[in-house]
């Protein structure tokens, strides 16, 4: 009698844990499409605050980043910050830049949609 509740709590155990791993896969496939256009946002604006001289272009922001100047552009089918390669958005079809009464405004185009938001 013993072993048989034994083996019963272990098999509970082993199903628990697969359970919580299911679940894990099940919200890792429901993963937000938006998450890395929210987190390339909060880059770029936090890059924005901490710079000077900031030079718009349709095609690309220029300015001075901890004393060194870099540029944010689009490379094939990414946003990324020049002075290296850091990228910050990937799979975009295009993207554009506006200066709208003193605010920076980015312009992007993703899998047939297009988002315009502000970032400084």
């Amino acid at each position: 009698m013993m072993e048989a509740l034994l083996s019963l709590m272990i098999t509970s155990i082993i199903l628990m844990c697969f359970v919580i791993f299911a679940q894990t896969c099940l919200k890792m496939t429901q993963f937000d499409a938006m998450h890395q256009e929210q987190m390339a946002i909060i880059q770029l604006r936090q890059i924005l605050a901490l710079s000077k001289d900031i030079e718009v272009r349709s095609d690309c922001l220029e300015m001075i980043y901890r004393h060194e100047k870099i540029s944010i552009v689009q490379d094939k089918n990414r946003l990324v910050k020049k002075n290296g390669y850091e990228i910050l958005m990937e799979n975009i079809n295009h993207v554009s830049f506006q200066e709208i009464e003193n605010e920076i405004f980015m312009e992007w185009e993703k899998e047939g949609q297009t988002f315009f938001m502000q970032v400084y």
